[in-house]
């Protein structure tokens, strides 16, 4: 099974799983809270770790990345100081939870 295979069907009995977001489980779920809360999205609705936030489904615009910046600052008692963040980090719901991974550290 190749890799992109992996991503989409999940690894060895874990249908779902990214093999690109192993060891940030917690901080992914975290964050897709953050989402659901910010952009008032319902407790059954998908958000896959790949899904992108700009441009995507749900095309954030800048009140919308501000308002999920504040709540991940607040979820994750982390300062996002003004230039660490750019907007690589919106690109998916992955490499927003990579972000804040790196936040707390």
């Amino acid at each position: 099974m190749s890799n992109s295979e992996k991503t989409r069907h999940g690894v060895a009995g874990h249908p779902g799983t990214n093999p690109l977001t192993w060891g940030m489980g917690d901080t992914l779920e975290r964050v897709k809270k953050v989402l659901r809360t910010s952009l008032k999205l319902g407790a059954d609705e998908v958000i896959a770790d790949d899904m992108p936030l700009v441009g995507g489904e749900f095309d954030l615009d800048s009140l919308d990345i501000l308002l999920i910046v504040t709540n991940v600052e607040k979820e994750f008692s982390i300062q996002v100081r003004e230039g660490t963040m750019d907007k690589k980090a919106f690109a998916t719901v992955a490499t927003l939870a990579a972000f804040v991974d790196g936040m707390k550290k």
